[in-house]
């Protein structure tokens, strides 16, 4: 009986050939792009082409970003041609998004958009407005204008949460560098003063948001299930409304055909993804897609150690070793990240990484797990940052990866050449 080792081996395919997802995406409503990181060089490129390729050769129109709907529409209007000011755009998205691989996107979908005026493709992001840094300044001069002791304690109080937009709260929980008191907290204690100057509805509006945005975050353990719901409500809203076909990238936590996802940064809190719902409503319509690795270093110099046995990236390491396929950061890469690696070899597997069309059936393997590499990420408790997979082709129906990676350039820095 074929081993899992030797399936890989057999049906591995060069992750910088997207024919056999492009097949399936032609058929499809709404394709995924997972990534069990989003700090890698090597991943960020595969997902940057993979998008490229699904908007250039299988027509879709929409492209869904982990991000807020404020973020999104300024990364519309910049595809649209409507903005010059790229890295301003990318520099106000989420922290992970502020990538030179993410610029990328943008300008390829900008270059599309001028060459098919009359068949763009649009930018939307998976969650509502939410607050950004210029929304405590509103409420502040609001506040000064009416009463500037109350404004001075309203400062005191956003001076601290305000750092949420720059380190993650949960992050700074993670690194020891976390003032005390729960930013919700201090937000609320803020609303709560400006209610009381009754201001213009807009500035209170800003006020109730701020809340909002500390009491909803990691840090504030949210309701992950109801995040989903809301994230796969937005993609379905999008296809239906526009009639046009879907490419969302995400955390695999989040892409991933799973009932129960369980996730470092929320213990023992299980929840239904959005790829899992989207499934549901979708079928076969949705094609998931999983980006993976196997080892390396990231930001500030983290050393990604290889996987424990047990994890799917041990059995692709295993099975890709000595034999040219899986791709490595020394090089066989190919181009630098938020370059173009769509003219890889195209032949055999090897210099850019494996692809398995698990769809096509037949994968021997039982229950796996699946790291997951994010800001919380401690090596010193590995085991403590995976998602268990009851059944691999069911929660990804094509599966890249590449066996080393290095950490992914913010927008505007000159990415070196390896």
């Amino acid at each position: 009986m074929n081993t899992t080792r030797e399936w890989i081996r057999d049906h591995a395919r060069p992750l910088a050939d997207p024919g056999p997802v492009l097949a399936a995406a032609r058929a499809a409503a709404v394709v995924a792009i997972g990534e069990n990181t989003r700090e890698s060089a090597e991943i960020d490129r595969h997902r940057v082409d993979l998008t490229t390729a699904l908007v250039e050769e299988a027509g879709y129109r929409i492209v869904v970003i982990p991000d807020s709907a404020n973020v999104a529409e300024r990364m519309d209007q910049y595809v649209l041609g409507e903005r010059e000011d790229l890295h301003e755009v990318v520099r106000s998205g989420w922290l992970p998004n502020r990538t030179e691989a993410n610029a990328e996107l943008l300008r390829r979908l900008r270059a599309f958009n001028t060459a098919h005026a009359d068949d763009p493709v649009r930018v939307i992001g998976n969650g509502p407005r939410q607050t950004e840094p210029g929304d405590y300044d509103r409420v502040l001069e609001a506040a000064e204008r009416t009463d500037p002791a109350a404004a001075a304690a309203i400062r005191e109080r956003y001076a601290v949460i305000r750092t949420a937009h720059e380190v993650n709260e949960h992050l700074q929980i993670h690194q020891g560098t976390h003032p005390g008191r729960p930013f919700a907290e201090l937000a609320s204690e803020a609303l709560d003063l400006v209610r009381v100057l009754a201001p213009e509805p807009g500035v209170l509006a800003l006020a109730e948001e701020i809340t909002g945005f500390h009491a909803h975050s990691v840090a504030a353990n949210p309701d992950f299930g109801a995040i989903s719901r809301g994230i796969a409500e937005r993609i379905t809203a999008a296809h239906e409304e526009a009639g046009g076909k879907v490419v969302y990238f995400d955390g695999v936590a989040m892409t991933g055909v799973l009932s129960e996802a369980e996730v470092a940064v929320s213990p023992g809190r299980p929840f239904i993804t959005s790829g899992r719902l989207l499934r549901e409503r979708f079928g076969a319509g949705y094609v998931s897609v999983l980006l993976a690795f196997g080892h390396g270093v990231i930001r500030d110099g983290l050393v990604i150690p290889e996987p424990a046995e047990g994890n799917v990236e041990r059995l692709l390491l295993d099975a890709t070793a000595g034999s040219g396929v899986g791709g490595t950061a020394d090089g066989a890469e190919g181009s630098p990240a938020g370059g173009d690696a769509r003219s890889g070899d195209g032949g055999a597997a090897g210099t850019g990484g494996v692809l398995l069309p698990l769809a096509d059936g037949g994968w021997p393997g039982g229950a796996t797990r699946l790291r997951i590499i994010a800001g919380v990420y401690d090596p010193a408790e590995d085991g403590k940052h995976s998602i268990d997979l009851p059944s691999l082709p069911e929660a990804v129906d094509y599966l890249g990866f590449v066996r080393e990676i290095t950490r992914s350039p913010s927008v505007g820095e000159v990415a070196v050449a390896r």
